[in-house]
């Protein structure tokens, strides 16, 4: 998977979770300040990208990450050296 493929996959499950079209969704907006995704939100899109991709994500990176360009890097880093389950 490429990096164009998990942020267009975020993208695409951000726009669901915040009821926005993926376009609006743009990949260095600030996640809180500029697309007004609460914790529980962002807790909802990382579950669905560990069921999606069959991936374990580190919680407390995800959580600190501030844009969608950031949450890909960690995904794709994840799945590239996957942790134990």
């Amino acid at each position: 998977m490429t990096r164009d493929d998990v942020v267009a996959l975020l993208r695409e499950l951000l726009g669901d979770i915040l009821e926005l079209a993926p376009e609006e969704v743009g990949i260095e907006q600030d996640l809180i300040d500029e697309l007004d995704a609460d914790s529980l939100q962002r807790l909802e899109l990382m579950t669905e990208v560990e069921h999606r991709l069959d991936v374990r994500l580190d919680a407390r990176a995800w959580h600190a990450a501030r844009t969608v360009a950031e949450l890909a890097e960690l995904t794709l880093r994840e799945l590239a050296e996957p942790r134990a389950r």
